[in-house]
C-alpha cells in the first residue's frame, strides 16, 4: 500500500510538469490496484493474500494440551 501511494504521488507529480495523458491512463490503475488489496484483505480465506494464522493455530493446540 505504501509503495502505491508513492506511486500516486510521483504521477500527481509529474503531471503537474508534463502532460497529464499519461497521469489520466495510469492513476487509475493504481488506484484501483489499492481497491483491490484492500477487498482481498478483507476476505482472507478465498483472496490472492494468504496468511496463516500461526497464532491461532498455537493458541488452539494450547488449548487442547
Amino acid at each position: 500500500m505504501a509503495i502505491l501511494a508513492i506511486c500516486c504521488s510521483l504521477l500527481v507529480g509529474y503531471s503537474s510538469h508534463r502532460v497529464v495523458g499519461l497521469l489520466l491512463t495510469v492513476l487509475p490503475f493504481v488506484v484501483a490496484t489499492a481497491f483491490f488489496l484492500i477487498a482481498d484483505i478483507d476476505s482472507p480465506r478465498r483472496g490472492v493474500i494468504r496468511v496463516l494464522p500461526q497464532n491461532l493455530i498455537n493458541l488452539s493446540q494450547s488449548l487442547h494440551n
